[in-house]
């Protein structure tokens, strides 16, 4: 009858394998013993039976049999060797042990300690050591700007040399005469007076005849609108394109003796550009010579219905000072307008002549008060 395995007899099926399986090992053991001790047998008997005994294996057996002792001796040897020994001996043993690597841990601790002494020192001289060759570098340093002053301090001596014996050699020259300057004192010109301009450029003076130009040059411009029929009416006005064409065929050079003139459109106004000319109008000299053309023109000036006004750009203020200086000796009031590097004298034209339509006045418009004369002498 087959019966059915369970889980509880796992292990128990195990163990009758293993005994299975010691009990084989056991019995072939057994057999092969058996099998020797009847096989020794055998031969001892066969040997007694033998009437001739052969010398050589009687050899050796007895090598056998020594060679057998000495292998018995070794091993006994070595299990006397493995013999325990007394558990104090081994105690003894160890507390050594245990006191000689304390004292080697000691002896590391104690050299670890001077190892770092010896690493501070290093540190610290080392330190020492860049601070003495930054000293010296910088010794080096000093002594290179040492010389280099030196070598300036020998150049000044003999530049300072060179300009005594150039000023021991140099005439003695004259004193100048002290410019008197005058404070301004800003006023209106007095009534009725007319003002007579100048420009001071290019370290001369100019004259500016702008009313005498701006009369003949608006009776050019309206006689070529007229003939030309350039006026579109009121509400265009006359085109400046056209115009600055037509005048300029007619007129290709406005120029005096002191400046180059020019129309120009600025808006819906025309106007006019005063360039001087740059080897015209007084110098410092001629403007202090006596009897010159510019002292006589000043002194041409009726002091009571003239008054002179300097425009002066910063090239030429040292001119002015001396025109002014002229006009003052001259009694005639004077006053000065400083103007930029660059400026430009330009003066509207006048007249009907519009280059678009007029802007419509404003119905709104307050009447604006009347105006307070400006300052223009001093």
């Amino acid at each position: 009858m087959k019966r059915i395995p369970r889980n509880d007899d796992d292990d128990g099926g195990g163990l009758d394998s293993l005994l299975d399986t010691m009990t084989n090992v056991v019995g072939i053991l057994v057999m092969v013993l058996i099998a020797t001790q009847l096989g020794v047998k055998d031969a001892v008997s066969r040997i007694s039976e033998s009437e001739v005994v052969d010398a050589e294996m009687v050899e050796a057996a007895r090598q056998e049999l020594l060679l057998t002792k000495t292998q018995r001796d070794t091993i006994e040897s070595q299990l006397n060797n493995l013999k325990p020994v007394d558990d104090r001996e081994i105690q003894v043993k160890l507390a050594d042990l245990r006191r000689q690597v304390q004292e080697n841990r000691a002896k590391l601790d104690q050299q670890n300690t001077v190892a770092n002494q010896f690493a501070l020192k290093i540190e610290a001289d080392t330190k020492k050591a860049d601070e003495a060759k930054k000293k010296i570098r910088e010794i080096a340093e000093s002594k290179a700007k040492r010389e280099a002053l030196q070598v300036d301090l020998k150049k000044a001596l003999e530049d300072e040399a060179s300009l005594k014996a150039m000023l021991d050699e140099t005439p003695e020259q004259k004193i100048v005469p002290p410019k008197v300057v005058t404070l301004p004192d800003p006023r209106p010109a007095p009534e009725g007076a007319r003002q007579v301009t100048f420009l001071c450029a290019n370290n001369r003076v100019y004259p500016i005849a702008a009313d005498d130009w701006r009369d003949s040059i608006r009776k050019r411009a309206e006689f070529i609108v007229a003939s030309r029929q350039l006026d579109r009416g009121p509400a265009v006005g006359v085109d400046p394109e056209k115009f600055m064409k037509e005048f300029k065929k007619a007129n290709r050079r406005l120029s005096d003796e002191f400046f180059e003139v020019e129309i120009y459109a600025a808006g819906i106004y025309p106007r006019l550009t005063f360039t001087p000319k740059e080897n015209a109008g007084a110098t410092l000299a001629e403007v202090e010579k006596p009897r010159s053309r510019f002292q006589r023109v000043l002194a041409a000036l009726d002091r009571t219905k003239y008054y002179a006004r300097f425009i002066v750009l910063p090239d030429s203020y040292e001119v002015y000072l001396s025109a002014r200086a002229v006009a003052d000796q001259a009694g005639i009031l004077s006053g000065w307008d400083p103007q930029g590097t660059g400026w430009q004298y330009t003066t509207h034209l006048g007249g009907p002549i519009l280059f678009g339509p007029k802007p419509p006045p404003n119905p709104n418009a307050k009447p604006a008060p009347p105006s307070k004369p400006a300052n223009v002498i001093d």
